[in-house]
């Protein structure tokens, strides 16, 4: 298999894994947990740490983060803002900072 087939590959499983982990996330707030009722998200938690998660995206190098405005509320894995925290489906049942940041942004489309 060739370096192209890996990477493609590699991409369709993550993909597939972040689409499994939206859907659970989107079955809790069904379920009505509301943003304020979430913990907020760790920097220290083991998933945190895996995405590189951060509180504030402008801790992060433009290289690593891209254009200013990526930042959680920009990204298509999270829900909603309350108090500047909201729900994101790469962190089932944990509330992030609107103006953090991790490898998995994606934008909202």
């Amino acid at each position: 298999m060739s370096r192209d087939n890996t990477s493609r590959s590699r991409r369709q499983f993550l993909r597939a894994g972040v689409t499994g982990m939206a859907a659970l996330q989107l079955a809790a707030v069904a379920r009505g947990a509301a943003a304020s009722e979430l913990p907020r998200l760790d920097e220290a938690d083991v998933t945190a740490k895996a995405l590189n998660y951060v509180h504030d995206a402008m801790q992060v190098s433009a290289e690593t983060r891209g254009a200013a405005v990526n930042v959680c509320a920009t990204c298509r894995f999270f829900t909603a803002a309350s108090d500047g925290w909201g729900p994101c489906t790469l962190f089932p049942g944990k509330a992030v900072a609107a103006q953090g940041w991790c490898k998995g942004w994606v934008a909202k489309s």
